[in-house]
């Protein structure tokens, strides 16, 4: 009889944990971009951002990017940021902490974002993709699409 209801209580302790579990993952948003330089964001506010933060350590302008020294971030080393013609950031290139190692990074990096990339698999939400290739995470916004509507017009 004990033994029941131990399995009922664990059954019930489960569905409990489940329950409030899952809309957390449900509901979990991809990055929208790493710390505090997001997506979208144009290239001086960047700049300044980066020169401002003592969260930043060392950046370089290099034309079209800015390539950034991580400090102080256990899973990433080196960041590239990529704009586009309007100097806008469309892509940000995150290079991963070797000493960890690749698998290591994206679990960690999945359970803080609640996310599930792997090497194999792509991640894609409305105008944002996350994917990873060789020891990088690459963040990125998917470029503007034919925005017409495929009613034709009256």
């Amino acid at each position: 009889m004990k033994l029941g209801c131990r399995r009922l209580r664990f059954m019930v302790l489960i569905t409990c944990f489940c329950c409030f579990l899952s809309p957390v993952v449900l509901f979990a948003k991809m990055p929208e971009g790493f710390k505090d330089i997001k997506l979208g964001m144009k290239r001086s506010h960047i700049v300044e951002t980066l020169s401002k933060s003592p969260g930043h350590y060392s950046f370089e302008e290099l034309g079209d990017e800015i390539a950034e020294v991580i400090r102080g971030d256990n899973l990433f080393r080196f960041a590239i940021y990529r704009f586009n013609a309007e100097d806008e950031l469309m892509e940000i290139d995150l290079q991963m902490r070797e000493i960890l190692g690749r698998d290591r990074v994206l679990e960690i990096y999945n359970t803080e974002h609640g996310l599930s990339l792997s090497p194999n698999k792509v991640s894609v939400e409305a105008n944002k993709i996350i994917e990873v290739k060789d020891n990088r995470l690459i963040l990125k916004m998917a470029y503007d699409r034919d925005k017409r509507s495929a009613k034709g017009t009256k």
